[in-house]
């Protein structure tokens, strides 16, 4: 028993002091387990899953931890006009580019829009990744999601923060 106790409180330390990177390793957890509970018009399992990162985050090494041996392609792009097609777009917190502008390019297409930003949920993002008493949670917008012809299944959110 003290052993456990003793390898969960060096677990907690040590979370406490890698914070960003558990933090991101988490991120790309969800965002793996999104494909299961998201569906997208026209999209098929034999196709290549694609996830894209905009402009660069520490999201994309654990993305491309997870994605080995799958059939998920995980690309990060500086410019969204270089993105053809992906079916998760992920948008850090320090993207140079306006939410409105990648709102704007994706409206009405089946690409699941994931942010990290306060307030994104709420300016339209579909999945807007958000700190609640110390704990990682998601928002989704539901308005958001069914123009985009995106389907969310209700276990997924049992989960979320629902935000219009």
């Amino acid at each position: 028993l003290s052993i456990i106790i003793m390898l969960m409180g060096g677990n907690t330390i040590s979370a406490q002091e890698n914070s960003g990177g558990k933090e991101y390793a988490l991120k790309a957890d969800f965002l793996y387990r999104f494909v299961d509970y998201v569906y997208w018009k026209n999209y098929s399992k034999k196709q290549t899953f694609k996830i894209a990162i905009l402009e660069g985050s520490p999201i994309t090494s654990s993305l491309l931890d997870i994605s080995k041996d799958k059939k998920i392609e995980v690309k990060e792009y500086k410019n969204l006009n270089d993105i053809s097609f992906c079916n998760i777009l992920f948008v850090p917190y320090n993207c140079s580019i306006p939410i409105e502008t990648i709102l704007s390019k994706y409206a009405g297409k089946p690409v699941l829009i994931v942010t990290e930003q306060k307030g994104f949920g709420k300016k339209g993002t579909h999945v807007n990744f958000v700190k609640v008493d110390n704990k990682l949670k998601f928002e989704v917008n539901l308005k958001a999601i069914n123009k985009a012809g995106i389907g969310i299944s209700s276990f997924l959110l049992q989960h979320a923060i629902i935000v219009q």
